[in-house]
């Protein structure tokens, strides 16, 4: 499971990579979420925002900052 974090470093963004990784850890995913500054891809996806989480490549949220128990429900979710 990949899950990247686009964000170009702001506080409520840096905050929620840290939930990120904290529900990683908890749920036990093997791979570590990736926290990205360049926002160049989301944009070739068309996308605009200014946090926007992918998972497996699609967009789980955007401009969302979700707690740990909200992140566990939405990464769960692409589990299946």
């Amino acid at each position: 499971m990949r899950i990247q974090l686009y964000n170009k470093g702001s506080p409520q963004g840096k905050q929620l990579f840290s939930n990120l990784e904290i529900t990683c850890h908890n749920m036990q995913i093997d791979y570590d979420p990736e926290y990205i500054q360049d926002m160049s891809r989301p944009i070739s996806m068309g996308l605009q925002g200014n946090t926007i989480l992918l998972v497996d490549g699609e967009v789980a949220f955007m401009d969302k900052y979700p707690s740990i128990k909200e992140l566990e429900v939405i990464i769960s979710d692409f589990q299946r």
